[in-house]
């Protein structure tokens, strides 16, 4: 199994060992056959504790679609949001195999594939998956997506540090409500210095519609305009604010172009544990 690490995926240094042309493509979309998402989150909602500390890890991948997102400075409406995959009935989803996520510090977490090509989510408690931001975390798979005669990969990124929602902040304090015409300003402090590839997302979703900014770590601060919220539609919604370090593949074995999403992500703590809860959006 090759390696790709996240930080020199743009010189293709491996491209020519694995006969594929993987590309840094942050925030683009690829025209090829479907898309995969790699995810491992983080929570820590004591500084510089275990307390009440957990991880999970999360994959998916999805064939291609024709829905549209649009973005909008640093933010982007994703107006064919679900909170699950599913295959249609009597055809499963590709999937890559197992996957699995190791780091130096963490217990390592694999998923398989069930018949419908759906990954259960898995979880550690009383643990976490990094200390600092930082720290080296693996992604493996398999086989290529959608081909298990294809030999699968691997990439390697940074951590990113964890942070706290600073007083002022939106999602500082428990939430009931976001209003779609007023403006959304997060203000953050870091655990530890951040990188330039390190990032902060605000993501806010309604029944069908998401949408999420994402900022520098270091800069401390990001809004998420009314222009953006107005997109969300009334009713029942989430919200989350993570730190997170991202990178994004585009690997080729012959039959289209795969967009293949990797996330390092962690909760942001918060005046009441981690920031993350249900809303009414009005």
């Amino acid at each position: 199994m090759r390696s790709l690490a996240a930080r020199v995926v743009v010189s293709c240094l491996f491209a020519a060992a694995c006969g594929r042309t993987p590309t840094e493509n942050l925030g683009a979309t690829e025209t090829g056959p479907g898309s995969g998402s790699f995810s491992v989150t983080s929570d820590r909602p004591v500084a510089g504790s275990t307390t009440g500390a957990s991880y999970s890890m999360s994959a998916s991948f999805t064939t291609e679609s024709s829905c549209t997102s649009t973005t909008i400075g640093a933010c982007t409406v994703n107006p064919c949001y679900q909170s699950t995959s599913s295959g249609n009935g009597s055809v499963a989803l590709p999937t890559a195999g197992q996957v699995t996520v190791i780091g130096t510090t963490m217990t390592s977490l694999t998923l398989d594939p069930q018949s419908d090509g759906n990954y259960a989510n898995e979880s550690v408690t009383g643990e976490l998956p990094w200390q600092m931001g930082g720290e080296a975390l693996t992604f493996q798979w398999s086989s290529f997506p959608g081909n298990a005669g294809q030999p699968g990969d691997s990439i390697t990124l940074s951590t990113p540090p964890y942070i706290a929602l600073t007083m002022g902040s939106a999602f500082a304090a428990l939430t009931s409500t976001v209003v779609r015409d007023q403006d959304l300003t997060v203000l953050w402090t870091n655990d530890n210095t951040p990188t330039e590839l390190d990032e902060v997302s605000v993501d806010v979703t309604s029944d069908s519609v998401q949408v999420y900014c994402i900022f520098s770590a270091a800069s401390g601060s990001g809004v998420v305009p009314a222009a953006v919220l107005e997109s969300l539609e009334a009713g029942d919604g989430n919200y989350n604010v993570i730190s997170k370090e991202h990178a994004s593949l585009s690997i080729n074995e012959g039959e289209g172009a795969w967009s293949m999403s990797f996330n390092i992500n962690a909760l942001a703590r918060s005046g009441y544990g981690l920031a993350r809860g249900s809303v009414t959006i009005q």
